[in-house]
C-alpha cells in the first residue's frame, strides 16, 4: 500500500525533483524487477540488493560485544515494530518497493532524482554499535514519559 501511495503522489504532484534514501548502483540493479508489484516478491531481491545498502564487514568490532549489540538492536526493534504496530516484516534498514515505485515513476515525469545514500550507513551502525540508551528500560521510560506518566 505504500509503495502504491508513493507513487500516487508522485503521479499527481509531478515534482522537479525526487529524493531517495538509497544509492545509485542500488537503483540500477532494482530496475531489472521489471515485473515485481509486491513487497513480499519484492522482498525475495534483499539479498541480492542489500550489498548496496547494508555495511559488508562487521570486523572491526570486538567480537564479544557483536552477539550482546546485535540482541539488543533486535530486541529493541521488535519492541519498535510492537509498539508502532508495524507488520513484522516491515524493515526500516532498507528501501523498500516504495523507492523502487518512486524511482519509476520519477523516470516516467522526468524529475530529477537525487540519490541521498542508504538510511543505515557505516556511520549509523558505528553510532548504534556504541549506544547506551538502546536497550529494553530506556524503551520503557521513554514511552512512558511521551504517554505523560
Amino acid at each position: 500500500m505504500l509503495a502504491q501511495r508513493t507513487q500516487k503522489l508522485i503521479q499527481e504532484i509531478q515534482p522537479d525533483a525526487v529524493l531517495v534514501q538509497t544509492n545509485e548502483k542500488w537503483w540500477e540493479t532494482a530496475k531489472l524487477l521489471q515485473y515485481v508489484d509486491s513487497q513480499g516478491e519484492f522482498a525475495q531481491y534483499n539479498k541480492h540488493l542489500d550489498k548496496y545498502t547494508q555495511m559488508n564487514s562487521f570486523n572491526m568490532w570486538n567480537p564479544t560485544r557483536a552477539p550482546l549489540f546485535w540482541f539488543k538492536f533486535y530486541t529493541y526493534s521488535l519492541m519498535f515494530k510492537m509498539h508502532f504496530k508495524f507488520p513484522q516484516n516491515f524493515t526500516f534498514l532498507k528501501p523498500g518497493l516504495e523507492t523502487k515505485f518512486a524511482l519509476e515513476e520519477a523516470e516516467k515525469i522526468g524529475a530529477k532524482t537525487y540519490f541521498l545514500g542508504a538510511e543505515f550507513n557505516e556511520d549509523t551502525w558505528h553510532r548504534l554499535y556504541h549506544e547506551k540508551r538502546m536497550n529494553f528500560t530506556s524503551y520503557l521510560w521513554a514511552r512512558l514519559s511521551m504517554s505523560g506518566n
